[in-house]
């Protein structure tokens, strides 16, 4: 069955000598893997170009219930990027969001508003001139979406002196024994969670954060995600990002 997909290029891994598989978060289906030409051919650097990580694109899918593995034809790009591959920054952010992104949506269904989310988030990367909310976006980004996927701290009953549970994703007492204390953040870190959580794409610019901060920051978020979303900690381009950011 052949349908007209948009989708957003997570990433693209060799399968053989003539094909590479492609994973791509698609708008209609959620994610699915496509095969894509591998090699040095005209054609085979033009889709390259065209399914680079982070990349919207269309193109006609040849679905077939019985595979896993599926036909990607007519690919074209909805959005010309103009920074994110070659601004040193932006294209450090782009790696990690592409490994990221590719372990979160392991097995996503379908789900336009996460789909649109990521895709507006894109575009903001690509658009802005501002070093510090770029510096910030990887953060930014992170904590907007953790409401989208149904982990967005709540923080309706802190008082001075309390921790944030990572497990619960509540405020708890420091002598709470109901609570694993290494899974808890400890009080003064978790003071700075009600101001954090206010972090959007307009104020980014705003939080200015030093290198060993900012490192502190996205080791705890990405530690947050793992625990409720198994394997999105522990990323390999986290150590680009602390040198870049550092």
């Amino acid at each position: 069955m052949k349908e007209t997909i948009k989708g957003i290029v997570l990433g693209t891994v060799k399968h053989t000598d003539r094909h590479n598989i492609t994973n791509i978060f698609t708008r209609e289906r959620g994610r699915m893997a496509f095969l894509s030409p591998a090699g040095a051919s005209k054609k085979s650097r033009q889709t390259s170009a065209r399914l680079q990580p982070l990349s919207i694109i269309e193109g006609e899918a040849n679905i077939s219930a019985s595979r896993e593995i599926h036909n990607l034809s007519s690919i074209l790009p909805l959005k010309v990027w103009r920074t994110l591959y070659y601004d040193p920054l932006k294209s450090s952010v782009v790696l990690f969001l592409s490994e990221f992104l590719t372990r979160l949506l392991r097995d996503s269904p379908p789900e336009p508003r996460l789909w649109n989310f990521i895709a507006d988030s894109i575009n903001v990367l690509d658009a802005t001139e501002d070093r510090i909310a770029s510096a910030n976006f990887h953060i930014t980004f992170l904590v907007s979406m953790s409401f989208l996927m149904g982990i967005q701290p709540d923080l309706s009953g802190y008082r001075d002196g309390m921790e944030f549970d990572m497990r619960s994703g509540t405020m708890t007492h420091p002598f709470n024994t109901m609570s694993t204390s290494s899974l808890r953040v400890d009080a003064t870190r978790s003071a700075f969670l009600p101001t954090l959580i206010r972090i959007n794409y307009a104020n980014a610019r705003r939080f200015r954060f030093s290198g060993k901060e900012r490192s502190e920051l996205i080791n705890s978020i990405l530690k947050y995600y793992g625990i409720h979303f198994p394997g999105c900690d522990n990323l390999k381009s986290i150590d680009i990002l602390k040198e870049i950011f550092a």
